[in-house]
């Protein structure tokens, strides 16, 4: 008997020993939880999805992640459970739900309100996840972290209302900048985005035309620029940069629209200004390299223009580009993440598939969407990260991979504003708090996307998602690359071959140029640039140039000495993007070219603020700050971020006298001038033209009619402005106008009148370098 009894409590007591491993039950006092875990993945490493169930007492109870010592800081509530009286509730996690990182527990807290502690000390109860369970990573486990937000929908402050567009994200400013912060805040390495970064709305005073685009791309980079955030930020093109500037109510969803006036806006005003070599090809697409990992990082393009359920939005050549990459990558043993604005109709994440509650996703009944489909049901081991409907992370349609069948897509939520269902329908939540993206850590074995309202930097669990991926840190890392630009695709015959280029280094830490010459060289006969030696400037100096740096070629004396274009004493990665800049007509001439040539490249006013640098730390912050708030629209990413890094973080003379040194040479090179010059074919009829330019009424050059414009030749006019000041510009001639039209800070754009908007002419951007 005593036998039996001693077998019997040993047998319950292993049983006991079991009970927290198989998700059943631990406690404080007379409250427990439980967690039964569920789905495919309920027996892998960092899987929440399951139902969380709490016994205790009548009253209102707080649920949290936790480690050993309280609950995880920074995280919102995974939930809140009211009992009426003593017994249970529970709280489901859905699919593909994270278990957080740092988590090895759950506390719940008993009150009428959050805690105002989250001491395990001060629980009602607690659980600790099975050891099978808790991914349990440290900060030295995490390779990269990367912000990814979407539809920041930055407006105009000038726009007069249509159908509530000037009115529809009043807390935009606050938000973007919000975003911003909490990516610096939590340290991630970069910022990637899904589109509609402006909202490109019409303003009917003006015949209804996007006349605030300019404006709208200006505030984007002016609340960049004085945020706290120095790292790159990538982005994808949203069909509101591509708003249609022929559009007409009576013909909405039935015409085609001139994409590519956004699109080439978009490449001139972005982080691919000055980077990528996506400026020379006139592609929005393009890849970049993380340089931890050699994880791949592929931004797509809407092509077909605002109305993405009826466009057919992916021409031929990006989609043949998409399918080499993800050919290329599919078994590099590194993670592949796509950047892609529009979400599918009834397929993947994004759109309720009983419920469709946006009416512009891409349809099946345009081949492009078919073709896309099919690239990620073949190569599964992809990412997708979307935007475009705004849903809240709360409405639950974050996370796809249909059933199995395809890559894993991720839909995000909006910066600019949210939106919810109400009864079956979207609903625009226009509250100053509600603003949400993904703060993403990527490891060995596993990425977790933390859904976070940004406005108070907060992640929220039940949006807090995890894809089994698998990366490694590469032996050396190097520099992130620059953004690529897009391949050709090749003739069929040929099969897809893996890239070959160079990686570029970005932005964030930039080569220091050395002193220039005291003289800049005047060398006859010497074609500056020319690095291939074939007598002519073309995209492959440029090439030649980051392929020497990367030592994957070596190019002799005398093609060294034609690539020193920016006046530095060794080649460096300038040199290459005054080359791509001059190529794409950003810039006339290159620094080294006469004294005559480049004396109207230099600001006057940058020039004499930014070389009156002085040896005192506390004289050249103050220079620094200046120039920061002064020149944000005029430099580049990469130069600009990294002023405002070592401006931040307190550098030290040295290193911010080099960053204050470089800055002054991308300004100095690649600032068009205190002035840009615009263009104007005009009506025939026309023998008189003048330029209205304004930003609104209390802000423009000169009085109603405005400037006269100077004739170039026949019907062609021009008009030259001051760089950066004003957004809008309107070409009359006393009688009669175009409607209003975007003035950007770019040189030589070219405006041509075409066809009338009621009284007014409407003017195309035939050229924008």
């Amino acid at each position: 008997m005593k036998k039996k009894l001693v077998i019997l409590l040993c047998s319950l007591l292993a049983v006991l020993t079991l009970l927290p491993a198989l998700g059943l039950v631990t406690s404080a006092g007379s409250s427990s939880i439980s967690y039964t875990f569920s789905g495919a993945h309920k027996d892998d490493k960092g899987f929440a999805q399951g139902s969380i169930t709490l016994s205790a007492d009548a009253g209102t109870y707080w649920l949290y992640w936790a480690d050993s010592s309280a609950g995880l800081t920074g995280y919102d509530p995974i939930g809140k459970i009211t009992l009426s009286k003593a017994g249970s509730a529970s709280i489901t996690m859905p699919q593909y739900t994270a278990i957080p990182a740092k988590a090895t527990r759950i506390l719940a807290f008993k009150g009428s309100s959050k805690p105002a502690s989250l001491k395990a000390s001060a629980a009602a109860a607690s659980y600790t996840l099975p050891a099978s369970k808790a991914l349990l990573k440290t900060e030295g486990d995490l390779l990269y972290s990367f912000a990814a937000y979407s539809d920041t929908h930055i407006e105009s402050n000038n726009a007069s209302p249509y159908n509530g567009w000037s009115a529809k994200y009043p807390y935009d400013e606050e938000h973007l900048t919000a975003a911003f912060n909490t990516a610096a805040a939590r340290g991630v390495d970069f910022i990637v985005t899904t589109g509609d970064h402006v909202n490109n709305q019409r303003n009917d005073t003006n015949g209804g035309n996007n006349n605030l685009y300019a404006e709208e791309w200006n505030t984007y980079l002016k609340l960049l620029a004085a945020s706290d955030f120095t790292g790159p930020v990538y982005e994808a093109i949203g069909n509101h940069e591509l708003w249609n500037y022929e559009k007409d109510d009576s013909l909405q969803n039935k015409r085609p629209v001139d994409w590519k006036v956004g699109s080439d806006y978009f490449i001139a005003v972005t982080g691919l200004d000055s980077t990528a070599a996506a400026v020379n090809s006139g592609k929005a697409y393009y890849e970049v390299t993380e340089p931890v990992t050699g994880d791949h990082f592929l931004f797509m393009a809407l092509e077909g223009g605002f109305y993405t359920d009826v466009n057919e939005e992916f021409s031929d050549a990006q989609l043949t580009w998409l399918e080499n990459k993800l050919k290329a990558y599919q078994d590099d043993g590194k993670n592949v993440f796509i950047l892609q604005h529009a979400n599918f109709e009834k397929w993947g994440a994004g759109d309720l598939i009983d419920t469709p509650v946006y009416n512009l996703p891409l349809k099946d009944g345009n081949t492009a969407t078919v073709k896309l489909k099919n690239l990620l049901k073949t190569y599964k081991n992809a990412v997708m990260i979307t935007g475009h409907t705004h849903l809240r992370f709360s409405v639950q349609q974050n996370i796809s991979d249909n059933d199995g069948t395809s890559a894993t897509i991720i839909h995000n939520s909006s910066v600019g504003g949210v939106r919810e269902l109400r009864s079956g329908s979207r609903y625009d939540d226009k509250s100053p708090d509600q603003t949400e993206g993904y703060i993403v850590e990527v490891y060995d074995d596993a990425t977790i996307f933390y859904g976070t309202n940004v406005y108070y930097n907060s992640i929220i669990p039940t949006a807090t998602y995890i894809v089994a991926q698998n990366t490694s840190a590469i032996a050396s890392p190097t520099e992130p690359s620059e953004p690529s630009e897009p391949s050709e695709p090749p003739l069929p015959t040929n099969p897809p071959q893996p890239p070959t280029e160079p990686s570029e280094p970005l932005p964030t830490n930039p080569p220091q140029p050395t002193d220039p010459p005291t003289e800049p060289p005047t060398e006859p006969g010497i074609i500056w640039g020319d690095t291939d030696g074939d007598g002519g400037l073309t995209i492959l100096d440029a090439t030649a140039i980051q392929r020497h740096l990367a030592n994957l070629e070596r190019l002799d004396e005398a093609a060294l000495k034609r690539g020193m274009v920016t006046g530095g004493s060794e080649l460096m990665i300038l040199d290459a993007t005054a080359i791509q800049r001059k190529l794409a007509g950003i810039i006339q001439y290159f620094v080294v070219e006469t004294p005559a040539e480049t004396a109207a490249l230099a600001p006057v006013g940058a020039a004499a603020d930014l070389n009156a640098a002085s040896a005192s730390l506390s004289t050249l912050r103050s220079q620094v700050k200046t120039a920061l708030s002064k020149y944000w629209v005029l430099a580049s990413y990469d130069q600009y971020q990294a002023l405002k890094k070592a401006y931040i973080e307190n550098a030290d003379l040295d290193t911010l006298t080099a960053a204050y040194s470089s800055f002054n040479d991308a300004v100095t090179a690649f600032y068009p001038g205190d002035t840009i010059t615009v263009h104007f074919t005009a009506p025939a009829e026309w023998n008189n033209v003048k330029a209205y330019v304004y930003n609104n009424d209390d802000d423009k050059l000169s009085a109603w009619p405005g400037n006269s414009c100077s004739r170039v030749s026949g019907s062609i006019w021009k008009i030259t402005v001051p760089t950066g000041k004003y957004s809008n510009i309107i070409f009359n001639s006393g009688s009669s106008q175009t409607i209003n039209l975007a003035l950007g800070v770019t040189d030589h754009q070219h405006y041509t009148v075409k066809g009338t908007y009621g009284d007014k002419y409407k003017g195309y951007l035939s050229t924008m370098k």
